[in-house]
């Protein structure tokens, strides 16, 4: 009985590990799609980045057609290989981002895959 208690414990324990990982790693996109929305930006037709080393932030944005943009952060937590990366549409007005209504992603929106890679 203690065994299988133990294993129950042991499997709630990895759970709970992979939440707060998680979490971390929403709240530093999070963090980074907050400092990347305030960067002064230039429309261009390919990808430009802008990082923040002592937080482990990178953003970057691509002018996708006509008015729009596409936002792309993460943030880096040590330990992690993998960041989570934040998508948001939006546009740049004076090198200003402004952020469409309802365009925040947790996903690439680009229908192209090799689009998707950041630069590193």
């Amino acid at each position: 009985m203690l065994s299988g208690l133990q294993q129950q414990l042991s499997h709630q324990r990895h759970l709970v590990t992979s939440e707060v990982s998680f979490i971390k790693q929403y709240v530093a996109a999070a963090s980074a799609q907050a400092w990347g929305s305030q960067l002064l930006w230039q429309p261009q037709q390919k990808w430009q980045c802008q990082h923040r080393p002592e937080k482990g932030w990178k953003a970057c944005v691509l002018h996708v057609e006509k008015s729009e943009f596409v936002l792309a952060v993460y943030g880096v937590i040590s330990g992690q290989q993998t960041p989570l990366t934040l998508w948001q549409w939006g546009t740049i007005d004076n090198s200003r981002w402004l952020s469409m209504p309802h365009g925040w992603l947790d996903f690439c929106p680009l229908t192209e895959a090799a689009q998707c890679q950041l630069p590193q």
